[in-house]
């Protein structure tokens, strides 16, 4: 009779166990707010793409999304933050392409920029723009270069940071053209960009939205894109390899990540709701109006690419001898 009562009792909490875990895992995501972390102040790109998205993802998700902004090392202290956050899909890092190679630019990173972080989804590719301050007297991609080497190491490019797009697509300008011109790094592109208006600094290599309205004001000369395609708000604008420096081309997007072991469905939904949102008329009315392309990868894809950018950019920033402490 104990040996029958303890076979029902073996089974009743069976039972009981496998109902408490069914529950678990049918517990929708998400059920509080999501954090989106972004390595930059208010202001640049990646804080543009995280407030447009992140409204969406609240309105959809019926949750908060808090935009938090941790600037600081080229945006490492906030991939350093996400990278130990748990994995449970309620802090995500807001990324640009500059992202999967930090790796190979700074010496003393605290994570691995590939293998911790679960990509979730590629948002928009977007072009850069060489600008100058009205001052400087160049009023081509050729007169820039000729003057860069009339007077050497005279003429600095700025960026948000070290390691960032605005600092490569610089950096590979320098090496493609063999100009002497000095990096000027600052903690985001508000700063720099007031600095670049106000004559402090002489060039910048910056997304074609957050400065078009400057170059139609004319507090800013836009001299040539980085993409191979011309941008559609600055038509007349010759990519950077129609004005002189042949082969040149730097292309970037936005997307976001998660920590490393992410649940499949997490990120799945993640994704999809980015991509719902990407196909809404306002939305694309928007990226257009601002030079930016939707992008559509699956969140495998997303981590073949990461892994890509880091195969591409490995022997240039070798050959620039790009490292930094």
């Amino acid at each position: 009779m104990n040996k029958i009562h303890l076979k029902t009792y073996s089974y009743i909490f069976i039972v009981v166990g496998l109902t408490i875990g069914c529950t678990h895992a049918a517990t929708p995501y998400p059920t509080k707010a999501i954090r989106f972390v972004v390595g930059f102040p208010p202001g640049g790109g990646n804080d543009a793409m995280a407030r447009l998205f992140g409204q969406r993802f609240a309105e959809r998700f019926g949750q908060s999304v808090v935009i938090d902004n941790r600037p600081g090392a080229g945006g490492n202290l906030a991939a350093e933050m996400v990278a130990k956050a748990a994995p449970d899909g309620y802090t995500i890092l807001v990324i640009s392409s500059s992202h999967p190679i930090q790796g190979l630019l700074k010496k003393h990173l605290l994570y691995d920029p590939i293998r911790d972080f679960s990509g979730v989804a590629q948002l928009v590719h977007y072009r850069s723009v060489l600008v100058t301050h009205p001052s400087v007297g160049a009023a081509t991609v050729r007169e820039l270069i000729a003057l860069t080497k009339a007077k050497p190491g005279q003429i600095n490019f700025v960026s948000p940071g070290v390691g960032t797009g605005a600092h490569l697509a610089g950096e590979l300008f320098r090496y493609m053209t063999g100009v002497n011109i000095a990096h000027i790094p600052y903690k985001g592109t508000g700063q720099a960009t007031t600095d670049l208006m106000g004559g402090r600094v002489q060039m910048m290599f910056t997304p074609t939205l957050a400065v078009v309205q400057h170059v139609q004001a004319g507090r800013l000369r836009a001299l040539g894109v980085t993409s191979v395609t011309r941008s559609r708000v600055m038509t007349d604008l010759p990519t950077l390899a129609e004005a002189g420096v042949t082969g040149y081309e730097f292309g970037a997007w936005y997307g976001i990540l998660g920590p490393a072991r992410m649940p499949a469905d997490v990120v799945n939904r993640l994704h999809a709701e980015s991509q719902r949102a990407l196909q809404a008329p306002d939305i694309k009315d928007r990226l257009n109006a601002e030079d930016l392309d939707p992008a559509n990868v699956t969140p495998a894809q997303l981590d073949d690419i990461r892994k890509a950018e880091l195969a591409k950019w490995s022997k240039i920033v070798k050959q620039l001898g790009l490292q930094f402490d």
